[in-house]
């Protein structure tokens, strides 16, 4: 058997940061969806299975230096990278670790119980051996009380593009070539199966996304997606059935918004909903009448509910900070659910308290247009604005803790942005989160980092620019690459000056400066 036991192993999966994994999220998630959470303001252990080249766990473990945290994965190039950041960044909370499942699961590696086990790409793009082995693993390290949270690929939703993942596979396969080059050989061929009239997309029409994201997406992302041997799209229920071996109970969906299924099923289907009393078929009937085809799923060993006085007691020291620029917030929601709009009266004041600064649940109870919420109705409301990527729920007691290790893992993010645009994410110690960030944003914190204020924007935009040429990249605007340098250096201005003057505020209200 080859060593990466069907799964795509050369070519290395891009570097990615994920929030959905942080501990933050996840224990927010349990208070919301009334269940006890993994306390924050003090020690934890947390392990990363599958981590790639490692953004996501040395962003959390900068985030969280109370917390002990512990990565794996099979590739060594990848390990390579993330101990590189690591290093770069002086953590002393992270250890990093080149195993298999097998491995892990017949305890061949020294760990502690762990508190949270994270995965995100994985579960379904391994076979079932490795499926089983994570179960062993969970059920081996996974405290009582334990949050895990992994995602799938997901049935019903994957139906019609079952045969196009089959035919890639079966291609590359016989492709000799390195995988970059597969992926542009597949998309010639089912570009010429489109162009041709090939029936079987003709007669899917749900298919054209798969296509679009063919033809759009990098080749590392492709190669993973659609040419592991162990692929296969999962039923939530056959999942369930999986994670009761560790002795694991579903609570609930990492993404947030799938918490109110309010907001996208009819009241007909939501009535029909009430008539399963079980848990897991309820849930994968649910996926049948919104065609999921992605679920991300959170479980508890041991899951305890709490009451309304408990899950009060625990919102009580949840805190809501702004992430988007103030000026941009929007009461238009795009979520994964689907765009809604929200009620004006009551988000807004939130919005606008938000742009100050950071406020705890219980103080935003307080604002007079809020009176008559309860806390829990806020806290769906902080769920809402997370899931829509403008604010982040926070706990109060976590918030506490040093900014150093967030910041010294900043400044190793902005030295590495001086030679590419992998790590595209900084760490924020109020959140005990990551903000995803753009290339110029994060050269720009370098220097903000580096050099005092006031800020010499227009010198900094003839540095970032040399960056850029040094890079090969170009900056688009208007959807076109500027290639003129006069626009190039005008355009670099502008954004630096704003980066200054509209995003550094946001950071240090984050505590990331």
């Amino acid at each position: 058997m080859n060593w990466n036991d069907g799964y795509v192993s050369n070519i290395d999966y891009p570097a990615a940061f994920f929030r959905e994994q942080s501990p933050t999220h996840l224990s927010f998630a349990c208070v919301l969806n009334g269940y006890e959470p993994v306390p924050l303001d003090g020690h934890f252990t947390y392990m990363e299975l599958g981590a790639g080249q490692g953004l996501t766990a040395n962003i959390l473990a900068a985030s969280h230096p109370r917390g002990e945290f512990y990565a794996v994965d099979f590739s060594p190039s990848q390990v390579a990278a993330s101990r590189q950041l690591s290093s770069a960044a002086q953590l002393n909370n992270l250890t990093l670790l080149e195993n298999s499942f097998a491995e892990l699961a017949a305890g061949k590696v020294a760990l502690p119980q762990l508190d949270f086990i994270t995965m995100y790409g994985v579960y379904s793009w391994v076979d079932a051996d490795n499926r089983r082995h994570i179960a062993d693993f969970i059920n081996r390290y996974l405290k009582p009380g334990g949050i895990v949270y992994l995602n799938y690929n997901a049935m019903p939703g994957w139906t019609a593009a079952l045969p196009l993942q089959r035919l890639i596979l079966e291609y590359a396969q016989r492709d000799s070539h390195p995988r970059p080059q597969q992926v542009e050989h597949v998309r010639a061929l089912v570009g010429g199966l489109v162009d041709s009239g090939a029936d079987f997309f003709k007669g899917n029409p749900d298919l054209q996304y798969r296509i679009d994201s063919l033809m759009r997406d990098k080749a590392h992302y492709l190669a993973h997606e659609y040419m592991s041997t162990g692929w296969r799209p999962l039923y939530h229920a056959d999942v369930v059935r999986d994670m009761a071996s560790a002795k694991l109970d579903y609570i609930g969906s990492g993404e947030l918004s799938r918490s109110f299924p309010q907001l996208f099923l009819t009241p007909e289907q939501l009535d029909l909903l009430q008539t399963v009393p079980d848990l897991a078929l309820r849930e994968t009937i649910k996926d049948y009448l919104t065609n999921t085809s992605f679920r991300e799923d959170i479980f508890v060993r041991g899951a305890r509910r709490m009451t309304p006085a408990r899950q009060e007691h625990w919102l009580r020291q949840v805190g809501l900070a702004l992430t988007a620029l103030p000026g941009q917030a929007t009461l238009a929601l795009k979520l994964p659910i689907g765009n809604i709009d929200v009620d004006a009266a009551t988000y807004q004041p939130v919005l606008d308290a938000l742009a100050l600064r950071p406020h705890t649940l219980d103080e935003l109870a307080a604002l007079p247009a809020l009176a008559g919420c309860s806390l829990l109705q806020i806290g769906e409301m902080a769920a809402l604005l997370t899931a829509s990527d403008q604010a982040s729920a926070y706990f109060t007691g976590a918030a506490a803790t040093a900014p150093d290790a967030a910041r010294k893992m900043n400044a190793a993010v902005a030295q590495a942005s001086l030679f590419g645009d992998q790590y595209q994410a900084l760490a924020s110690p109020l959140l005990g989160n990551g903000l995803k960030s753009g290339l110029v944003q994060r050269l720009v914190y370098g220097l903000l980092q580096q050099e005092a204020e006031p800020a010499d924007t227009v010198n900094w935009a003839r540095r970032i620019g040399a960056i850029l040429r040094s890079q090969g990249l170009h900056l688009n605007k208007d959807g076109k690459a500027l290639v003129d340098e006069d626009d190039l250096h005008a355009e670099l201005c502008y954004l630096t000056e704003a980066i200054v003057r509209q995003r550094a505020p946001v950071w240090r209200a984050l505590h990331m400066l």
